[in-house]
C-alpha cells in the first residue's frame, strides 16, 4: 500500500459521512476508480454493521435536531410576521377613519414587506435562504418604489428601479453566479456572466436616465463616456481571465492598463465634454506641489509605479517560464 492509499483511507470515513469538501471528494472518487484495493476497503467499511448502525443513529439525531430547530425558527418568523401585521392593521383603520381611502396605506404596507423580506423570509425559507432573501428583498423594494411613484404621480420609477437593480447586481451577482445551478458553459465563465449582467443593467440605467432627463446633450456625451469606461473594464477582464499567457504577464499587462487609464481618463472625458483645455494632459513637475501641480504629479507617479510593477511581473514571468 503506497502513501497515496494511506491518505485516501484516512479520508474515507469523512467521505462516507459526507463531511469532506467537494475537491477532496473528487480526489477520493478519482482514486477509487483506479485503485481496486481502496475500493474494496470502502465496501468493507460500508458493510460493517456497527458503522451502518452508528451512521443511522447519527443521521436520526441530526434529523431530529434539524426538525426541532426548523420548528423554532418557523415560530419566530411567524411571530415577527404577526408583529408586522399590527401597524398594517392600525394604518388601515386610521386611513379609512379619516376618509382618505387607501392611499398611503399601500406605502406603509410595501415598506413593511421590505422589512419582512429581511426578517421573516430567512427564517421561514427551507432551502437557499440567502437566495430567497435576496430575491424577495429586490422584489419588495421595487414594489415600494412603484407604490411611491404612483402615489406621488411621478415618472421617476424607471430611473429608480434600474438604478436599484444595477446596484444590487454589482453587490450580489457574484454570489448568485456561484449559488444558482448553471449550465456547464456558464459555470466555467461565471466572471463573464457577472460582468455581462452588470453591463446590461448599467446600459438600462443610463437609457432610463436619458429618457427621464430629455436632454439632447446627454445623448451626445453619455455613449462615448460609457463606452470608454466600460471598454476599459471589459478589456481588463478579458486580459486577466482569457489571455493565455503566464499569470505574471497578465498581472503586468493589467498594471500597465490601469496606469494608462488613470493617467488619461480626465483628459479623455474632458475632450468628450468639449472641455479639453480645462483638463489637459497631466504635467510632471515634481519640484512644485500646489493645487495646480499635485494632480499631474500624482498621476505621473502612479503611471511610473504601474510600469515598474509591470516590469517586475514581466521579469518574474520570464524567470518562471524559463525555469
Amino acid at each position: 500500500m503506497n502513501k497515496q492509499c494511506e491518505i485516501i483511507r484516512d479520508l474515507l470515513p469523512l467521505y462516507m459521512d459526507g463531511a469532506c469538501s467537494e475537491s477532496s471528494a473528487q480526489i477520493i472518487e478519482e482514486h477509487l476508480s483506479e485503485c481496486e484495493v481502496c475500493k474494496a476497503f470502502l465496501q468493507s467499511m460500508k458493510s460493517n454493521p456497527y458503522e451502518e448502525s452508528l451512521r443511522r443513529e447519527t443521521e436520526g439525531v441530526l434529523a431530529h435536531h434539524a426538525k426541532r430547530q426548523r420548528r423554532h425558527t418557523l415560530a419566530v418568523g411567524m411571530g415577527i410576521a404577526g408583529v408586522l401585521c399590527v401597524p398594517v392593521l392600525v394604518c388601515l383603520i386610521v386611513n379609512l377613519a379619516v376618509g382618505h381611502g387607501l392611499d398611503w396605506f399601500f406605502i406603509v404596507l410595501t415598506a413593511l414587506m421590505v422589512v419582512a423580506s429581511l426578517l421573516v423570509v430567512p427564517l421561514v425559507a427551507e432551502k437557499q435562504r440567502i437566495l430567497c432573501t435576496m430575491f424577495s428583498f429586490t422584489g419588495t423594494l421595487l414594489l415600494l418604489l412603484l407604490t411611491c411613484a404612483i402615489y406621488t404621480h411621478g415618472s421617476w420609477f424607471p430611473v429608480a428601479a434600474s438604478s436599484v437593480l444595477f446596484g444590487l447586481s454589482v453587490l450580489f451577482m457574484p454570489y448568485l453566479a456561484h449559488a444558482l445551478p448553471l449550465p456547464a458553459f456558464w459555470k466555467r465563465n461565471r466572471g463573464l456572466l457577472v460582468l455581462g449582467t452588470d453591463t446590461i443593467l448599467f446600459a438600462l440605467m443610463m437609457l432610463c436616465i436619458g429618457f427621464y432627463a430629455g436632454s439632447a446633450s446627454y445623448w451626445r456625451i453619455m455613449p462615448p463616456i460609457a463606452l470608454f469606461n466600460g471598454g476599459f473594464l471589459w478589456l481588463l477582464f478579458l486580459v486577466c481571465r482569457y489571455l493565455r499567457v503566464n499569470r505574471f504577464f497578465r498581472a503586468g499587462l493589467a498594471s500597465v492598463m490601469t496606469g494608462v487609464y488613470t493617467f488619461s481618463v480626465d483628459h479623455v472625458i474632458g475632450l468628450i465634454l468639449g472641455e479639453g483645455e480645462l483638463h489637459p494632459w497631466p504635467r510632471w513637475n515634481p519640484w512644485v506641489w500646489n493645487f495646480h501641480t499635485s494632480d499631474g504629479n500624482i498621476k505621473w507617479m502612479f503611471l511610473t509605479g504601474s510600469i515598474g510593477i509591470a516590469l517586475v511581473c514581466l521579469a518574474i514571468g520570464i524567470y518562471r517560464r524559463g525555469k
